[in-house]
């Protein structure tokens, strides 16, 4: 899954709640693309100004291939735009730019196309990059919705659904990397760098159409932020200390894409949005001021009293709250039922009925343990529902509240089934 800050996050796969053995990924039968099965005859042959050469080749043709693709998109948008005051070149011209800025980026870093260990350059891109460019091009579409109102009528779900493609390829490029064997270090710069300018498009887009607060902003700023913090370290001379391994970074950071993914659906507004919107980027805000404060060398990772406290609150915060939130949700949950069922909402029979199985089911998933991530998803859709068309305003936002900190935080001890937690960590190790 996504990394909001590669630079600085990496995940200690060892779960103080779950396991603390590495999970091992099966190989599996993948197209691969130039070098899956080492050099060819020809490669060898090459040395590296012709690998370079080759290199910027490809980069002139995905430049062409992309701008076709903005031609495409203004025209689609132009013919599609339900809303006559948007605007369709102001939109090709900010998509533009966006993607002039990433291959401009692209052919600053070419040469970093070789293995970690290696300064031998591979002659080809490679399937894993092409589909992080992609996902870059992605963005460059989203950008481009910035400073206009909604297009209208279909095309207001476009930013959400290019948001959620670039996510599901965040999620894989670097699996196809390895099946491939093609990981390179201009894979690793371009993840990192793209991941960054997604989040912060896509926070972008949610507080100019008023579904987050204008704070949220500072979840989209907190990675440049970090980096110029560290660099303005350096040039004054100042030492950066390491970052330690946490089980928690990689899992937050793809959380925040998933709810950035669905914040961005239009049918999501406040106050709903930004009770969710408060859980998940609290938990990145708080997760950027450590790793700060580690930076800087307030908190030292090596001191013996902090570990006894960092254990000691990891353990209260990811093994026990999470069971005091599970029985919270369920009574809550049940409240809720008990009300949509009792005809004092105004939504049709069925669809109350529907709602409250719905409800039924999440609530006692989480208040068993089981698939705790994915049922407070549940809860959180019954609870929207309650709280938006039912006249349910204070369960439904208790709920909504206490489900995602659910998901932020898991789903603790006295648990029966968790496969999300074990597909989570699939993702962070996919990722390394």
């Amino acid at each position: 899954m996504g990394a909001l800050c590669e630079l600085f996050w990496r995940p200690n796969l060892g779960a103080i709640a779950l396991s603390d053995q590495w999970l091992e990924i099966e190989p599996c039968a993948i197209l691969c693309y130039g070098g899956a099965h080492g050099p060819t005859d020809r490669e060898k042959r090459m040395n590296e100004e012709e690998k370079f050469a080759l290199l910027q080749k490809s980069a002139r043709r995905l430049t062409l291939i992309c701008s076709v693709t903005l031609l495409v998109g203004v025209l689609l948008l132009r013919f599609t735009a339900l809303n006559t005051d948007f605007n369709a070149r102001r939109w090709l011209m900010f998509s533009a730019l966006v993607v002039a800025g990433e291959f401009w980026y692209l052919r600053r870093v070419l040469r970093q196309n070789h293995h970690p260990n290696s300064e031998q350059l591979y002659p080809n891109l490679g399937a894993a990059n092409l589909m992080t460019i992609y996902r870059g091009l992605a963005y460059a579409w989203m950008a481009g919705f910035l400073l206009l109102p909604r297009p209208g009528g279909p095309m207001d779900w476009l930013p959400a659904l290019l948001y959620v493609a670039a996510s599901i390829t965040d999620v894989f490029d670097g699996y196809v990397a390895r099946r491939t064997n093609r990981v390179s270090r201009l894979g690793e710069t371009l993840d990192m760098e793209y991941d960054g300018l997604g989040v912060l498009v896509a926070c972008l887009l949610a507080v100019q159409y008023g579904q987050l607060p204008l704070v949220f902003l500072l979840v989209g700023i907190a990675r440049p932020l970090f980096v110029g913090g560290m660099l303005w370290r350096t040039r004054k001379g100042l030492p950066n200390y390491p970052m330690t391994e946490s089980n928690q970074r990689r899992i937050i950071a793809g959380l925040l894409m998933i709810f950035l993914s669905t914040v961005l659906w239009p049918i999501f507004k406040p106050p709903e949005s930004f009770v969710v919107g408060a859980v998940f980027g609290g938990a990145v805000t708080l997760s950027f001021v450590r790793d700060w404060l580690v930076t800087i060398g307030w908190l030292r990772p090596g001191n013996s009293t902090y570990r006894i406290w960092r254990a000691r609150l990891k353990i209260w915060s990811l093994l026990w709250l999470p069971v005091g939130l599970r029985v919270l949700a369920a009574a809550l949950m049940s409240l809720l039922v008990m009300n949509m069922l009792s005809g004092s909402t105004h939504l049709p029979a069925a669809v109350n009925l529907t709602i409250a199985l719905v409800g039924v089911l999440g609530g006692v998933a989480v208040l068993l343990g089981l698939a705790v991530r994915s049922a407070s998803g549940l809860v959180i859709l019954a609870s929207y529902v309650g709280f938006a068309f039912a006249g349910q305003a204070t369960l439904g936002l208790a709920l909504l509240f206490i489900a995602s900190l659910l998901i932020v935080l898991g789903s603790g001890h006295f648990t029966l089934w968790i496969p999300e937690e074990r597909w989570l960590r699939i993702g962070a190790i996919v990722e390394e």
